[in-house]
């Protein structure tokens, strides 16, 4: 991905959102037919493909962290 941050705006009022997710290395965006809402969702693993083993510990984006490891992260919104 080439960013960490997406800016989203409404062509009908002056509102939006900015939504910042440095250090994800993945970005899910979707929606329902015909939902009146949008999914911005920061990601550090994706769903399987068909060319995937099932195995977990090779699942693309995985993180693997030791038992006396810790892992943090964050993501920010801010709306107008």
């Amino acid at each position: 991905m080439q960013s960490s941050s997406i800016k989203l705006e409404s062509d009908k009022t002056a509102h939006g959102l900015t939504l910042d997710f440095k250090g994800f290395p993945y970005m899910g965006i979707w929606s329902a037919k015909d939902a009146d809402f949008v999914c911005i969702e920061p990601w550090h693993g994706i769903t399987d493909s068909v060319q995937t083993t099932g195995k977990l510990e090779e699942k693309e984006g995985i993180l693997s962290i030791g038992a006396d490891d810790t892992f943090t992260a964050a993501w920010t919104v801010m709306t107008w």
